[in-house]
Formats: C-alpha cells, structure tokens, sequence
C-alpha cells in the first residue's frame, strides 16, 4: 500500500510539474501586426459606414512596458500612453477597448463609442504576432 501511495504522490507531482511547464503567460505588451481594422458607424440606428481595413506589410501596434504604445498604420505613426485594467480592458489615449480574446499569437480588441442611445462608432482590431 505504502508503494501505491507512493507511485499515486509521484505521478501527482510530475502532472502538476508539466502543467506549470506548460502555462503561457499572456501579455498585451509586444509588437503586433495589424490583421485588420473593421469600423462601423450607426446614426440613429442606421448604419452610415463601414470600412475594413485590411493591413499592410509594416503596419504594427507596439505595447511597450513602459505603458507606451507605439503605432503604424497604412504609414502614419503616432504615440501615446496605455493602461491595462483587471477585467480584460486596456485604456489608450482615453478610450476603454475591451479585449475580445487574447492568446500567445493573437489578440482582438473592441471599441465602442456612443454619441447618443441610438448613435455609435465600434471598431475591432485583429492582431497577431
């Protein structure tokens, strides 16, 4: 019986070892390639845009842990300063973006913003590394 208990705490030890092993941490900051950036416009709940654009080779978003963010997109670069909430939201330049997912490769953030109860802008950002 001792060996059973024994071989049980042993294998129990090596599960629960290879399972840290195998944990991603995962982290926002890093440099990000733009997949694309999708934007609606809805104007008393009618739709007046829509755009998707699609990202070029050098389009990029760069969490840096300094709590900068860097950017380039379809060649215009700009700067600002980010902050990363608890409950899956990042606050750049003053906008909340939720993080829709987010995994080692990928990531997708939501924006959206009302101008009134029947008038918004949404936009979803795709990302990978």
């Amino acid at each position: 019986m001792r060996k059973l208990i024994l071989s049980f705490v042993i294998i129990i030890s090596i599960m629960i070892s290879s399972c840290e092993k195998n944990k991603v941490k995962l982290s926002l900051q890093g440099k990000w390639e733009i997949v694309n950036i999708s934007i609606v416009e809805v104007e008393n709940g009618v739709k007046i845009y829509e755009e998707n654009y699609l990202g070029k080779p050098g389009d990029y978003i760069d969490f840096r842990s300094d709590n900068k963010v860097y950017s380039e997109v379809d060649g215009v670069e700009d700067v600002g300063n980010y902050t990363l909430l608890k409950d899956n939201k990042v606050i750049v330049e003053g906008d909340t973006l939720e993080i829709r997912s987010l995994t080692k490769s990928s990531v997708t953030l939501f924006l959206k913003s009302y101008t009134n109860s029947t008038s918004f802008d949404e936009s979803t950002i795709n990302l990978i590394r």
